[in-house]
């Protein structure tokens, strides 16, 4: 992809009014949480998630025919 294609702000971002934590990406609101514990909370759900299908991948994988 172009650079001229990725306009705008990517990252994580602090706001004041209303107080919280934004993701962007390339300009775009991706999501919005209402303080950091939520993007934290968030983030460890997911990365749990993750690892389970992770370990649910594997063991199909290496299970003995």
């Amino acid at each position: 992809m172009a650079n001229d294609c990725k306009k705008g702000k990517t990252g994580i971002f602090y706001t004041k009014e209303p107080a919280g934590v934004v993701v962007m990406q390339h300009g775009i609101e991706v999501y919005r949480y209402k303080s950091v514990q939520e993007l934290v909370d968030a983030h460890v759900k997911g990365m749990v998630a993750l690892e389970k299908e992770m370990e649910s991948v594997l063991a199909k994988a290496y299970k003995p025919d």
